[in-house]
């Protein structure tokens, strides 16, 4: 947006790199960025929690096995002597559950591993890319890096939470391989918010 001049009080376009009054050429004492890196932090703890959550939905979705898939795998387990079930209508919901998660287990471990990762982090990544442009768009002057250094921060907090309190135990590796593209993803978004930003300051959409 268009920034204060924190010497004057004199709000100039994004564009312009002095203050049109006093001249100043700082946007905003460092303590704005860093705050932005911490503003942004938040953004992107919740846009971590619910990209792994929604990607984890995603797998179980495409794996889901089918009634009749469900009736076949519980009527395998019965004893020889057993009479097979008619329709999963009537079979004990202790053994649709397991039968369905056992299922579920099967198919996850014969999915390809490259669409796997592509259902579980291709939306965390769409979702970090939207982020950083949302950062990059609504903050005073070039935030481009601090939305990067908040993602850090907002994947550290996302992975503390799905590991200790959803208890899902990604692994410490999950998090070292997301920090890199996660940085590089809200970087990206944020550099991208900044020209989505110019255009409509142009434009005369956002004024001083």
């Amino acid at each position: 947006m268009a920034w204060t001049c924190y010497s004057c009080g004199i709000k100039n376009t994004n564009s312009a790199d002095q203050c049109v009054k006093c001249g100043g050429t700082v946007a905003a004492p460092r303590s704005f960025y860093i705050q932005w890196v911490f503003g942004g932090a938040i953004f992107f703890f919740v846009v971590y929690l619910a990209g792994v959550l929604a990607g984890g939905v995603l797998v179980e979705a495409t794996v889901a096995p089918e009634s009749a898939q469900i009736l076949v795998e519980v009527n395998s387990n019965l004893a020889g002597d057993t009479k097979a079930y008619p329709s999963i209508e009537v079979v004990e919901p202790e053994k649709v559950a397991g039968a369905k998660a056992a299922l579920i287990a099967r198919a996850k471990a014969e999915m390809s591993p490259v669409v796997r990762i592509m259902l579980a982090w291709l939306l965390p990544a769409l979702l970090f890319v939207i982020c950083g442009i949302i950062v990059g768009f609504v903050s005073d002057g070039k935030t481009v890096l601090e939305a990067g250094f908040g993602s850090i921060l907002g994947q550290a907090g996302g992975f503390a939470v799905v590991e200790y309190v959803i208890e899902s135990h990604l692994g410490l590796l999950v998090l070292g391989v997301g920090v890199v593209p996660g940085f590089a993803l809200a970087v990206l978004g944020a550099w991208l918010g900044e020209i989505f930003q110019d255009r409509k300051e142009r434009a005369g959409g956002i004024t001083g």
